[in-house]
């Protein structure tokens, strides 16, 4: 069954790769800590999580990890353009396989007429003033079954079901009478590449291309390969930035330097870089993406630690003593992003986003009241399933829910888990 190949990891030790391995034999899926898979019994559903998580890995993951156990003259290692294949699959089940038109023309009485070749070609009858033409050059489209970037195309269609399309069905198309020739079918899909303009067969070549650069050379045996990454963490902080953080958040990089005393010069220091600044009412909140465990395990020492504490105290302060970055009435907040499955808190009533608890700084809650917001950061879990499906489309109702939850629970003084979402 599809759900025997899938496996959630616990983020420990060496189970921390996210993406697809194949071991020469087998498959298997390893989804992100915090992910929620679909039944057992529902294979359409569990593929739909499969190509969510493969299309999350494409779009987000720099440090994919993504290679082919066999090798060649030159490479100890060939890239896996693992979506070039899923894309082959999806564009072959939409589109069928691609297919040359040539036109033809002939003599005839019905068809498109083609009057630049008609007028040269035909003689017309002439009644007193009037212009008569009995015969016709007529074109049409007639399909190249045999041309070679079809042939070619079907070998992909192929190699890609083979691959990957138990992803999707049981169905396997026909095996090509064409022979693998790599440096024939690139030189073929180079050349149709230049003289193509139609943006959906240039994606078609591009990703024909990528494949026929992978395939092993003819004797060789593909023996394993990997596509994805044991750094999630990077993954999870580029969606959480992509759904809610906005594009300039390089002004509100706290900066330092050195005064050096021997030259009398300056040197900057790198700046501290918050993974995510979020607007909202005319507010500042200052994420920190964590791809912590707590979330999966409820254990406080899975939580962030001391150094991520002050850094988010840090941030807070610069922005505050920045006139430039807010206006008057402008609140600042912190905030720690952590993933978990919802279903895992049910007797909780967990939504998409659900509160932990605060983390403040003891040598700031010994001055006089409570301070200021941004030395009080919220600790917010977020349903790991949820952000993969709205990270690439930035969702405002999930931007306020979150600006919501944190000011919540700010102004109740961080009491840990009082409630869920709006």
């Amino acid at each position: 069954m599809l759900k025997d190949r899938c496996h959630i990891n616990t983020n420990r030790k060496t189970d921390t790769f996210v993406g697809l391995e194949f071991d020469g034999k087998d498959y298997t899926v390893s989804f992100p800590l915090g992910y929620a898979i679909a039944s057992e019994d529902d294979d359409k559903l569990l593929r739909e999580d499969l190509l969510l998580l493969f299309h999350t890995l494409a779009l987000y993951s720099s440090h994919t990890e993504s290679k082919s156990g066999f090798k060649r003259e030159k490479d100890a290692a060939t890239e896996t353009p693992m979506y070039a294949y899923i894309y082959i699959i999806m564009d072959f089940v939409t589109r069928g396989y691609y297919k040359e038109g040539i036109v033809e023309y002939a003599s005839s009485k019905r068809g498109k007429i083609h009057w630049n070749r008609t007028i040269k070609q035909k003689k017309p009858v002439i009644q007193e003033a009037d212009i008569y033409y009995l015969d016709f050059i007529t074109k049409k489209n007639v399909i190249n079954e045999n041309d070679l970037i079809t042939l070619i195309h079907q070998y992909c269609v192929y190699i890609s079901f083979i691959r990957f399309g138990w992803l999707f069905t049981d169905y396997k198309p026909p095996k090509p009478q064409i022979p693998f020739h790599r440096q024939w079918f690139s030189a073929a899909l180079q050349e149709k590449l230049c003289r193509t303009f139609n943006d959906a067969n240039k994606m078609l070549f591009a990703n024909m291309l990528k494949i026929i650069n992978n395939e092993p050379d003819e004797g060789m045996r593909e023996t394993s390969f990997t596509f994805g990454t044991n750094r999630f963490e990077y993954v999870w902080e580029k969606m959480i930035d992509a759904a809610f953080g906005i594009s300039d958040k390089q002004r509100y990089f706290p900066k330092t330097k050195w005064k050096l005393a021997r030259s009398g010069k300056e040197y900057d220091n790198s700046k501290l870089e918050p993974d995510t600044i979020m607007l909202y009412n005319n507010n500042i909140y200052v994420l920190d993406a964590k791809y912590y465990k707590y979330g999966a395990t409820k254990n406080p020492f899975d939580l962030p630690e001391s150094a991520s504490i002050n850094k988010q105290i840090t941030y807070g302060e610069y922005i505050d003593a920045q006139a430039d970055l807010k206006n008057p009435d402008s609140v600042i907040y912190n905030a720690f992003l952590m993933p978990f499955d919802k279903n895992h808190w049910a007797e909780e009533n967990a939504g998409t986003l659900h509160y932990a608890g605060e983390a403040v700084a003891l040598w700031k809650e010994a001055g006089e009241g409570r301070g200021k917001e941004y030395e009080h950061i919220q600790g917010v879990l977020l349903d790991v399933k949820h952000l993969m499906q709205i990270a690439e489309k930035r969702s405002e109702t999930d931007i306020r829910q979150l600006a919501e939850i944190i000011e919540e629970h700010c102004s109740d003084h961080g009491q840990a888990d009082q409630g869920t979402t709006p």
